[in-house]
Formats: structure tokens, sequence, C-alpha cells
């Protein structure tokens, strides 16, 4: 498997001009500075987040640190499958290209908790609302080609394990365990990529790459839930193991733009820092659990979205 010989920096991320590139997620944390990389590039950056004001801070910050004006908000709310909808449709009627799909936003370990549309709140925002926005954005991606499309994972997949969840109860607060609940959903992060790179490729649709990756243990509010402020010693743990935001961005900014995943054919896959090849678990490798995920995913959005009529893969 072909990876890099040297690390992936953001001066080896290509000129992105005439690029459209939405980033989930991107009003904070990595999300925000694959943005800032991207914009730094020409790209035409939508930072798509749940708070306006956040978000347009956010937009403010990245047009004045890389003097690029080409940067828009729109509202996208995960934990609402009608908002992602919302969202597909304000962009299209904006935007005729979509170049880069980095679904980067999640949430960990939080709190018991359930979706607008009663989804446990980490499977509902780490997977089924990525999933819809891709599937979504799919037939623009194809058009638009050669596009990508980044599901950002977490090697708490690993915690998974060989045997498969009961997706029927995936739900329940019964049995819902904060890292246990995050870890699947990293998990399917991985199986969704493979299953669409599989279903693309069997339609002959050679343009789009799609990838999964792990960004490192990146210091950002994304940990927010599982470090105790009122322990110093887990807090002083947490600063030691952690690396900042911009190396967390690098694996995945790597996926995003390098001329490599085309000219190698980088697809499928998932990857770790810096920009190389890893190795998911036994449970998050499986094409028939990717596919058994698949068609959950798909029966889930016709119960819950009104006149969802399927993936076009």
């Amino acid at each position: 498997m072909f990876f890099s010989s040297k690390p992936f920096e953001f001066s080896d991320i290509p000129d992105l001009s005439g690029k459209v590139a939405i980033i989930t997620g991107s009003n904070t944390g990595i999300g925000k500075v694959c943005a800032i990389e991207m914009a730094r590039k020409n790209c035409q950056v939508i930072v798509a987040s749940r708070s306006e004001d956040k978000g347009q801070a956010a937009v403010a910050d990245i047009k004045e640190i890389t003097g690029n004006d080409k940067v828009e908000f729109i509202k996208l709310n995960l934990l609402s499958l009608q908002s992602v909808q919302a969202f597909v449709e304000e962009f299209k009627s904006k935007y005729d290209s979509l170049h880069i799909l980095l679904n980067n936003a999640g949430v960990m370990m939080c709190p018991y908790s359930l979706s607008e549309d009663g989804l446990e709140t980490q499977f509902a925002t780490n997977h089924v609302a990525h999933y819809f926005l891709t599937i979504q954005l799919l037939p623009l991606l194809i058009k638009s080609g050669p596009s990508r499309i980044v599901n950002v994972s977490s090697s708490g997949h690993n915690f998974t394990s060989f045997y498969a969840p009961d997706l029927e109860r995936i739900n329940d607060e019964k049995g819902y365990g904060p890292f246990t609940n995050y870890s699947y959903s990293k998990a399917f992060n991985i199986l969704f990529t493979i299953e669409l790179a599989k279903r693309l490729e069997a339609k002959g649709i050679k343009n789009v790459y799609v990838n999964s990756n792990h960004p490192g243990m990146v210091r950002s509010e994304l940990g927010r839930h599982s470090v105790s402020k009122d322990s110093l010693f887990a807090t002083f743990l947490y600063n030691v193991l952690t690396v900042p935001t911009e190396k967390g961005a690098l694996t995945q900014m790597y996926l995003a733009t390098s001329t490599e995943v085309e000219s190698n054919n980088i697809n499928g896959k998932y990857y770790v820092p810096n920009a190389k090849p890893g190795h998911p678990n036994g449970y998050s490798k499986s094409e028939k659990n990717a596919a058994i995920l698949w068609d959950f995913t798909e029966n889930l959005l016709k119960e819950k979205v009104s006149g969802y009529q399927g993936a076009p893969v």
C-alpha cells in the first residue's frame, strides 16, 4: 500500500483555485484549521456548523487570516435530518459544483441524549447525518469529479469488539455507554467509507475518492466530555498525550487535497497520522458489516425522511 515517504505538510497542499469545499464542524478545532489552510490555497470554503454566531465569527477569522473572501457560512445542525436537507438545498441553490466534502464534525463520549429524529446523539451526529449529507451531495460530487470525500473517524474504533452491535437497539438508553457508543460510531465512519467506495466502483464511477482517517489524539473541544476539569492530573495527562489542532488536521488534509490520492488511486482506505495507511480492526474492516450498516441506514432514512428515495449507488 502506498504512502508518502515524507510527512505531509500544509505547504504540500496544491492550489485549489476553482474548487469548492464543504467542511462540517469548521467553526472550531481541526475543522477550522482545515478551512484556513484550504482558503489559503484559494478554495471556496463552506463553513457548515450549527451555531450561526460561531460560524460567522469563524468565517470572519478565516477571511482575515487568509485574505480569501470566498468563505461562507451555511447552517448545519447534524442533530436534525431536516436541517441536513435544508443545508443541501441552500448549498445547491448557490453552487453547481462540489469538489471536497470533509465530514469532520463529531461528538465524543457525551451523556445519553436523543436527536430531533429520536436517534442516539453520537450515532446521529457521527454517522447518520454525515451519511445523509454525503448521499444527498453525491450526484454533485460525481458531476464535479475528480472529487474527494473524507470521513473523519478515530482510533477509538479499535475498542469495538469483533461482533456487530444490535443496530435495532443502537438508540436505546439501556445498555448505552458513552465510550462504547462513540467507538461504534467511529467504526461506522470506516464501514461507510468501505461500502461507498465499493458501490462507486461497481457503478464504474472512478472520479470520486472516498477515504477515512484518524486525526490523532487532538487537543480540541471534542474532548470536553472525556476530561475531568476537577482533576489536575487528568488535565496534565490530556495535554501531554494530545497534539495541537494544526497537527491533527494534517492527515485529513492529505486525503482531501493531495495529488497523490488521485495518482495512486487511494480509495476506500483508512489513514493515520501522518498521512500513512492504517489498519482498521476486525469489525471495522468487514465488507459484510459495511453492507449491513449501509442497508440499515438506508431503511432508517426512508423511515425518518419523507420522500427519501435512497442512495444513487
